[in-house]
């Protein structure tokens, strides 16, 4: 008995009336579907308690990143820093300098300094920085210097006011921009007082100055 191979569609009319009704009971098979991928389930609408705990450390760091540059390139002002001792420090500049180095005999209740330097050579620039209780900034300069050249360095924004009389002797005043300046040339060299502190702070800071 010959055997007959169906065709490969759907039977065509030749296939059908040879099969006849057997056809009818032939199961026919359909290709099974694609399996359907299935996506990662996201976290971004609704994030785990770990993925807020890694953002909050996150942006801890950042903060305290900026914090700490902001303190180094900003912080530090005049007004901020921690007090210093400068006593043996005088001593030593006085051994050295090329004039007499001024600073205080003491210092009111409260008041600290809070920078001290020195720049040996010609000039020797000294510089003593101090805090009053306020606390308001005054700074001492010396150098060999002429007046202009060191208000120009040290007090660029204030303006000659005219001569006044601290301590038994006589000073420039200069003012401006919140600052009140004093000034004075002995020879070659200049001292100048100088800071936010108010004027009456700074005339009883002068007359504590003294070269020994």
């Amino acid at each position: 008995m010959r055997q007959i191979s169906p065709c490969v569609r759907s039977p065509c009319p030749t296939c059908a009336r040879r099969l006849g009704s057997a056809w009818e009971n032939v199961p026919v098979s359909s290709p099974d579907p694609a399996p359907t991928k299935t996506k990662p389930r996201s976290s971004y609408g609704n994030p785990s308690f770990a993925d807020i705990a890694r953002s909050m450390v996150v942006i801890g760091v950042i903060v305290v990143g900026l914090v700490v540059v902001g303190n180094f390139f900003w912080g530090n002002t005049p007004d901020e820093r921690p007090p210093v001792e400068y006593e043996q420090t005088v001593q030593e500049v006085r051994r050295s300098a090329p004039y007499p180095v001024y600073a205080p005999t003491s210092l009111p209740e409260g008041w600290g300094a809070n920078g001290v330097t020195y720049e040996p050579g010609r000039s020797g620039r000294w510089h003593l920085g101090m805090l009053t209780d306020e606390p308001r900034y005054i700074g001492l300069e010396q150098a060999i210097d002429s007046a202009p050249r060191m208000v120009e360095t040290h007090a660029p924004k204030v303006e000659q006011v005219g001569d006044v009389e601290v301590a038994g002797k006589t000073w420039q005043l200069w003012t401006g921009d919140g600052e009140t300046t004093f000034v004075r040339e002995e020879g070659e060299m200049t001292v100048l007082v100088t800071g936010s502190a108010s004027r009456e702070d700074i005339e009883r800071y002068i007359g504590l100055l003294a070269t020994s």
